[in-house]
């Protein structure tokens, strides 16, 4: 008996002894645990990007509700899934908007569409639906200072039409999502741009340009303020460096900006004072030299095809930034639209096209070129300052800022330019003819190939042309180039005015439906990187969109400040990977 209550004693202890080595260590990690969920909640975007921002698309947004179709209306309007009250939703919220066409006086007396044809899948109503940042009052009713006048936009995208067909004297409606991010009450901004299928001519005459046609909605969206939320504003240097060029993301004026950060942490504002900011990820501004000097050992070598949009990308990259970088030049109009005026640039140059070109990109750019004017010795057109001049805050920096060590240094890489007109055969210019192993072979093997298409296509081709050629060129572009990296360079965003001639089949949703294919099968085919330079351009403000100074631009030309914060998105993309 005595034997047994030792015994007892000792497994007493024993078990006791484990607990006090068990139970701390239990203790010990479920604190540290404790740390990291609330340090990673608090400071790592990682895990809140995880977490909180969802990857899925917005589809489930609109399920459960069906259209409110008003048959007597005579004017389109659009209203909010869920009802007309102000709305409260986090930070990351889908939303649906729908938006009901009633039909024209024209639709009502023809049968509809019988001159004009959408394309398959796309709607028959051109429809830019915006959300509108109206406000951004805090609970005390005063505006959040990192939002005053912001006038943040979001693009609703993804339309599709809810009744089934098209049919004369039947009212139309549509359904589009988007999520929204940053605090404040929103607004829908909706227009018609064009109706009953005019936005495709397809192989007609391009439609008269018709002032567009609003779209009565009152309803408002309150995002909640979360200063928590990774995307918050006041958090957006605690995010990685974007590796990916086609990141969602929205329009902030600089002055908005904490003054703590450091010009060389964003990239270079718009022409109305406004900084792109992604919402996943963070941009830094990226030198020329720094950019040099990485490309020398990442991608030696570049072959690049594509069409005037290329032309004016490469104009900064050629000469290191010096292009339009001024503020007293940026009214030019080389630099607002056309580069190529035949009094600035020379004839030679004409009768030469397509014939490619080849330079050697140094530190500082190039010395010479046949194709800039501006560029040759002595043409007096240079100027050593960056793209905007000193900041008057502080005289101790230049915004194009130059970390140390790559002022002085000598780096270059190639790059090989070949000017293409998308899969078109016009004007002696044909990838099937000029993108072969033979010609590609005169110049330095590529590591990375960028192609930008589109625009021509769109003005002059079909779209059934286009998908079939778009897959014989990608199959040639994999078997000439089988190891080398491929960018794809998005089309240009094009909204609010007419071409420059009705020979030119230019629309928005021409270009939206064209350019989508053509990522998708450069992603599933040659596993290419999006260059989106059409999805920023997409999320500026009506009033940006609409500026009176770019509405005589009627070429798919994007103005110089513009193509600078287009370059440094590639220039990100590219580099930050190291």
């Amino acid at each position: 008996m005595a034997f047994q209550k030792i015994s007892g004693h000792r497994k007493l202890r024993r078990t006791a002894a484990r607990l006090c080595i068990v139970l701390p260590t239990l203790t010990g990690i479920l604190y540290f645990l404790y740390l990291s969920y609330y340090n990673h909640t608090l400071t790592s975007t990682t895990y809140q990007t995880s977490r909180i921002l969802r990857t899925d698309t917005c589809r489930s947004a609109c399920q459960g509700s069906p259209p409110a179709i008003i048959t007597n209306s005579s004017r389109p309007y659009a209203y909010v899934v869920g009802g007309q009250e102000l709305k409260a939703v986090s930070p990351g919220t889908c939303v649906c908007i729908r938006v009901v066409v009633p039909p024209s006086l024209e639709e009502q007396t023809t049968d509809g569409l019988e001159n004009y044809r959408p394309l398959p899948l796309w709607p028959a109503d051109s429809l830019m639906v915006d959300l509108v940042q109206e406000s951004s009052m805090l609970e005390n009713g005063t505006p959040d200072p990192l939002y005053r006048d912001a006038r943040v936009t979001v693009s609703v995208d993804n339309f599709r039409a809810l009744n089934n067909g098209r049919f004369a004297g039947q009212p139309h409606a549509y359904e589009g999502t988007a999520r929204l991010y940053d605090p404040g009450v929103y607004l829908v901004d909706a227009r018609i741009e064009a109706r009953d299928g005019r936005w495709n001519p397809e192989d007609k005459e391009a439609a008269e340009y018709i002032e567009e046609e609003t779209v009565l909605c009152e309803d408002r969206i309150r995002v909640k303020r979360d200063p928590r939320h990774p995307t918050y504003l006041g958090r957006h240097q605690n995010l990685p460096l974007c590796v990916n060029g086609d990141d969602p993301g929205r329009w902030v004026p600089e002055k908005n900006l904490p003054r703590h950060w450091h010009k060389w942490a964003f990239v270079y504002p718009a022409e109305d004072g406004r900084v792109w900011l992604p919402y996943l990820c963070r941009l830094r501004r990226i030198s020329h030299a720094e950019f040099v000097f990485h490309m020398s050992y990442l991608y030696p070598s570049v072959h690049w095809y594509g069409d005037s949009n290329s032309r004016r990308t490469l104009r900064p990259l050629v000469s290191a930034g010096k292009w339009c970088h001024r503020q007293s030049i940026a009214r030019r109009l080389d630099c607002l639209c056309n580069d190529a005026p035949k009094d600035i640039f020379p004839e030679e140059w004409y009768a030469g096209m397509p014939a490619p070109h080849w330079y050697r990109i140094h530190t500082h750019g190039i010395n010479g070129s046949e194709i800039y004017m501006d560029l040759r010795p002595g043409g007096g057109r240079t100027d050593p300052r960056p793209i905007l001049e000193k900041d008057p805050a502080d005289d101790r920096y230049l915004p194009d800022y130059v970390p140390p060590g790559y002022a002085n240094r000598n780096d270059h890489y190639d790059l090989y330019y070949l000017f293409t007109r998308g899969t078109l055969d016009m004007y002696g210019s044909y990838w099937a003819r000029d993108i072969t192993p033979q010609t590609v072979s005169k110049y330095p093997k590529a590591a990375l190939v960028v192609f930008q298409m589109v625009t021509w296509d769109v003005a002059f081709g079909r779209f059934d042309d286009f998908v079939q050629q778009t897959a014989l060129l990608v199959r040639r572009l994999k078997h000439v180039y089988p190891n080398a990296q491929f960018v794809y360079r998005s089309a240009p965003f094009w909204c609010c005015r007419a071409p420059d001639g009705k020979d030119k089949k230019y629309s928005r949703l021409r270009f939206l439906a064209f350019d989508r294919h053509a990522r998708a099968v450069f992603r599933r085919h040659l596993d290419a990187d999006v260059w989106d330079v059409q999805g920023p351009a997409a999320q500026r403000s009506p009033e940006s969109k609409r500026l009176e100074e770019n509405i005589p631009c009627r070429s798919a030309h994007s103005r110089a400040e513009v193509i600078h914060i287009d370059n440094q998105l590639l220039m990100n993309m590219l580099i930050n990977r190291v």
